[in-house]
């Protein structure tokens, strides 16, 4: 029986619970790990994560590599190209997981392939990132490597927002802005599972806020897609390199960012649609 292991953080996770039981849906056996515990034996060449051997799975699905510092999230990067390397399925490969989670790459590519994002800079350089909001005239900061809406924040050109700013600046020394799109409080996050799209929602900001995130408060409502969204969704998709991925539009149509280990949590509750069974259907065939 093949052996899929599932990388998550949380035990409770509502995703990696359901990634566990969509696997043994489909006749494979799920095991639970943590990046936290893994370790790398040189010597051996083992890789493991509390006694699970990592290099005897069969695949692994990432639901998250946890919170980690700098270096934690290389050595945790490097081990999932190793597992790969070693014939290990990994989904998402290695690769696309690095491009969804660094904004300014991410960003980078969407232009490139003519995927229409919000005008976005990013820079080293104070005066330049103040020209940047002074242009936009409201702006959008946000982690170069961040998830869940968390160190988002939301500037005018205006005194306090180029305080602001500064602020920023000086805990982070790199300014990530996009320019702020008006929208009716709310963005559009698609499921996307190997080319084709699973679900979609609009993510509604609480009342008061502006950040539609769920895990920050936001509430989901079913969302229809018109043809021009369906595509811009798969072709980001495609741009990364996903099997699997969240792809965040806001009405315009701007394609925000793309989530390499997204939640499938908001989708099921609002449409009924689990993404998992997909994601374990696909890794059926390809194993």
């Amino acid at each position: 029986m093949k052996k899929i292991g599932i990388a998550v953080t949380d035990p409770d996770d509502w995703t990696g619970v359901s990634l566990c039981n969509s696997v043994e849906y489909y006749g494979m056996t799920a095991v639970k790990f943590s990046f936290n515990e893994a370790t790398s034996d040189i010597s051996s060449g083992k890789i493991y994560s509390g006694n699970i051997d990592l290099t005897a799975l069969d695949a692994v699905i990432v639901r998250d590599l946890g919170p980690a510092t700098h270096n934690d999230v290389s050595f945790r990067f490097d081990i999932l190209c190793q597992l790969k390397e070693l014939g290990v399925a990994v989904i998402n490969s290695p690769e696309s997981i690095a491009k969804a989670a660094n904004k300014y790459v991410s960003s980078f590519l969407f232009r490139k392939n003519g995927i229409p994002t919000p005008k976005t800079i990013v820079t080293n350089n104070l005066d330049e990132a103040i020209a940047a909001l002074s242009s936009f005239g409201r702006a959008v900061v946000k982690p170069v490597f961040g998830y869940k809406g968390i160190g988002v924040e939301c500037v005018r050109d205006s005194e306090s927002g180029v305080v602001k700013l500064k602020e920023l600046f000086k805990d982070n020394r790199l300014i990530y802005m996009q320019e702020f799109i008006p929208n009716p409080g709310r963005d559009i996050r698609v499921f996307v599972v190997n080319g084709k799209v699973a679900g979609s929602i609009y993510r509604i900001a609480p009342e008061g806020g502006w950040i539609n995130n769920l895990s920050q408060g936001g509430s989901a409502k079913p969302c229809v897609l018109t043809g021009e969204q369906e595509r811009l969704a798969l072709k980001a998709a495609a741009v990364i390199g996903t099997v699997y991925a969240g792809v965040d539009i806001i009405e315009g149509d701007y394609v925000i960012e793309i989530n390499g280990t997204p939640s499938g949590k908001g989708i099921f509750e609002a449409c009924g649609v689990d993404v998992t069974r997909m994601i374990a259907e696909y890794l059926e065939r390809l194993i």
